[in-house]
């Protein structure tokens, strides 16, 4: 079983369309868990891939509608966001409490935009043998980024739009355009 821990309900709400997605016309069912429905509607039997925010999860384990005995991929997404919105005690509470493998029986991976101490801690204290892979500058952003802003009458912006991403057409850049009409 695989047990996706992620911050938000728009979060969790993504990646459980993707598991959908990837596991369509497959034996792998993905299921969720969150705050604010019914538990009985988000009860299934056999899930192999739970998506969930780590408080509701604590709260389906202690009313015993959950086991994480058999958890053999755990993914904590938006790590940094987590953390930052305390939800630290409740992942320890989930990973060291519950019966859940130890991370020498089981992958763990996280996922952080950013990186800060107590991010590096919780890596060291449930990754086993973890790589840390940083694309682009960690905490920074991209210097190549080049920013125009153009002021044109409401008039003349749908017009002035195409003209840009025609003429603003090269294959190593990307033309990011807000407009509001």
């Amino acid at each position: 079983m695989a047990l996706v821990l992620a911050p938000t309900r728009e979060l969790w709400y993504q990646i459980y369309d993707e598991a959908r997605k990837f596991s369509y016309r497959s034996d792998v069912l993905p299921c969720v868990v969150y705050s604010g429905a019914s538990v009985m509607a988000q009860v299934r039997e056999l899930c192999n891939i739970l998506v969930a925010t780590p408080g509701r999860l604590l709260d389906m384990i202690s009313r015993g509608k959950v086991s994480l005995e058999c958890v053999r991929y755990l993914v904590l997404d938006e790590a940094d966001r987590m953390l930052y919105i305390s939800f630290e005690p409740q992942i320890r509470r989930i990973v060291e409490q519950h019966r859940m493998p130890s991370a020498g029986q089981q992958q763990t991976s996280m996922f952080s935009a950013t990186f800060p101490k107590e991010t590096q801690t919780l890596a060291r204290d449930f990754l086993h043998s973890y790589i840390f892979l940083a694309v682009g500058r960690v905490g920074g952003t991209n210097e190549n980024i080049v920013q125009e802003v153009l002021n044109v009458a409401d008039k003349d912006k749908s017009d002035m739009l195409v003209s840009l991403l025609q003429e603003k057409t090269d294959p190593e850049g990307l033309v990011l355009a807000c407009v509001e009409m």
